[in-house]
């Protein structure tokens, strides 16, 4: 075998020298010069690193150091210059007549323009913003927009600063149009300066615009040299970058479990924090990995530090690694020692609340109704009622009654404002009704509960005194919701505010007759003279006369006249149409002027 890599070593740098021969004359420099010693050592360097590139053959490795090297001496920017096209270089200004007119102006004679093949009239005789003596001196032909034809024209590699007379400037086997679309620099053929030519990048399909196309802290190159993938930032997937492995923990790169512990060397560096390049950080006879499975911590006898040894939580069936196995807010420790429950029910008495939040609300974690009001404790604190107060408002009904049986606010004492505790609408109580603890006026009568029972009225009957008025019309006026006829005047109260009367006053109108009376006799308890004849009601009932009558005698006089000396001098029996009985009545002796009280006198 070892004959064999012998053989091959010395195939592998004739192929070398002849490339370098080959190259050396088709740039016109020296390749041998530019290479230096880059080619052998970056070669040797990637048959060592081809050991380490898992199914890849050694050919492989070849192939991308002698690209690599060969990348490493490509052309100068620039180099190569002229071929066929245009004008010439200094060799063959002797053949040329440089001398004579300029017509144009383009500091190219017309004789040498003719020679070149460009107009003599023209100062940019192929319109591509360059002129003919510019492009003469440039070495590009000034008859053709895009002198070496890489689809750039002369003006555009001008501005971009490329070689108009090189379709690839920098050499590396690009050419300037494709760099110029791929965004790579085509005057630098290792635009990110990885020593790694763009071609072979784009080949290889590294990034040639970051030396580290991956950003995993190594560059191209050193990954392409040592086996390791430069598109990936991590190689071997054990979650640790490349770079970190090298550069910082010391890993194989290409080794996801460095150790051989069962544990990725990612695992180890950001979960269980022991050590990637020992398989056994604790010393204990039992691998990280083991440990890791079993759930026990290799540096401590109380993984979880809860209080709890492993031991016991395995004996109690707790998460040694965890110091709340059930996620309740209580520690392991606690629950086993202090508060007695379950570590491995997060809600020992299924009330629906953690034991830790019961233990800090200060509810019982073993009784799901702490305060034994037929709500369990995350009911109340759902509701917002004390779950350690039977009766949260105290209204004088319990938390359940309220919630469920009146629908009643167990945080509001008066759910309605009436007046009344809920508890006291809810029950006959001194006053001897049930009202209604949701409605503020029970019977609707425009009063609420509350007033009713200050007024000693009953809340659930809207005419407490059946006077025919509700309470509230009582209330308003001044009269008494529980007695029919409060001035006792002989008219009930709901008759008075009908008529217009007061309830209060039993003589309403002052005529001297109360006015259940005053109606009995037809007049109206709100008129001290009903009928307008000039007598008030009670002087009207005193004589006898009528109340709703002017002209009670009708002798066509009105009785208030009858009764007064009036224009005429005389007072009438408003009883007796003929006081003086001659036969002619009252009235017509008015009219006559005779006198009415005397049978003598009269018309």
């Amino acid at each position: 075998m070892l004959w064999c890599l012998v053989l091959c070593r010395l195939m592998l740098w004739c192929l070398m020298l002849w490339c370098l021969m080959l190259w050396d004359r088709l740039s016109s420099r020296s390749a041998f010069a530019e290479a230096g010693m880059a080619i052998p050592v970056t070669l040797l360097q990637m048959l060592s690193a081809s050991r380490r590139l898992p199914g890849r053959p050694l050919w492989t490795a070849v192939i991308i150091g002698l690209a690599v090297a060969l990348g490493g001496c490509s052309a100068a920017p620039g180099g190569g210059g002229g071929g066929e096209s245009g004008g010439g270089d200094g060799g063959d200004d002797a053949y040329l007549n440089i001398d004579g007119p300029d017509s144009d102006g383009d500091r190219l004679s017309d004789a040498l323009e003719r020679q070149i093949g460009s107009d003599p009239r023209l100062a940019d005789t192929d319109g591509d913003g360059i002129s003919d003596g510019e492009e003469y001196d440039n070495g590009s032909d000034p008859t053709q927009t895009d002198t070496d034809g890489d689809g750039l024209d002369d003006a555009a590699e001008r501005t971009l600063g490329t070689d108009p007379v090189s379709a690839d400037t920098d050499g590396e086997g690009l050419n300037d149009p494709d760099e110029v679309a791929a965004g790579t620099d085509p005057v630098n053929p290792d635009t990110d300066d990885d020593r790694i030519n763009d071609r072979l990048e784009i080949l290889l399909g590294t990034s040639p615009f970051r030396a580290d196309g991956d950003n995993d802290g190594l560059s191209d190159l050193y990954e392409l040299q040592h086996g390791v993938d430069a598109n990936a930032a991590d190689t071997d997937g054990d979650g640790l970058s490349d770079g970190e492995e090298v550069n910082v923990t010391g890993t194989d790169s290409l080794e996801p479990d460095t150790d051989g512990d069962g544990l990725t060397d990612g695992q180890e560096i950001d979960d269980t924090g022991t050590d990637p390049l020992d398989s056994d950080t604790d010393d204990d006879g039992v691998s990280d990995g083991e440990e890791a499975g079993s759930g026990s911590n290799p540096t401590a006898d109380d993984s979880d530090g809860d209080g709890l040894s492993d031991q016991q939580e395995a004996e109690l069936g707790t998460d040694p690694n965890n110091v709340d196995t059930d996620a309740d807010e209580l520690s392991d420790f606690e629950e086993v020692e202090t508060t007695l429950t379950d570590p491995l029910r997060k809600d020992t008495d299924d009330d629906g609340l953690l034991d830790g939040v019961e233990v800090t609300g200060g509810t019982d974690p073993l009784d799901a109704d702490s305060d034994d009001d037929f709500l369990t404790d995350f009911q109340e604190i759902t509701i917002g009622t004390d779950p350690l107060q039977a009766d949260t408002d105290d209204d004088g009904l319990s938390d359940f009654d309220e919630y469920y049986v009146y629908e009643t606010d167990p945080l509001v004492d008066d759910t309605d404002e009436d007046g009344l505790l809920d508890g006291e609408e809810t029950e006959e109580g001194e006053d001897g009704v049930v009202t209604d603890p949701l409605d503020p006026d029970t019977d609707n009568d425009g009063l609420n509960d509350g007033d009713e029972l200050k007024y000693h009225s009953d809340p659930t009957d809207v005419d407490t005194d059946d006077d025919g008025a509700l309470d509230a019309t009582e209330v308003l006026v001044g009269s008494d919701p529980t007695k029919a006829d409060t001035d006792a005047d002989g008219m009930n109260d709901g008759t008075e505010i009908a008529l217009g009367c007061n309830p209060t006053k039993p003589d309403t109108d002052g005529d001297g007759l109360k006015d259940g009376a005053e109606a009995g006799y037809g007049g109206d308890p709100t008129k001290a003279d009903t009928d307008g004849d000039g007598l008030n009601d009670g002087a009207e009932v005193a004589l006898g006369t009528k109340v709703n009558d002017s002209d009670t005698d009708n002798d066509g006089l009105s009785d208030g006249e009858e009764t007064v000396a009036g224009a005429d001098g005389y007072v009438t029996d408003p009883l007796d149409s003929d006081s003086d009985n001659d036969g002619w009545s009252d009235g017509d002796e008015a009219d006559a002027g005779t006198d009415p009280t005397s049978a003598a006198s009269h018309p």
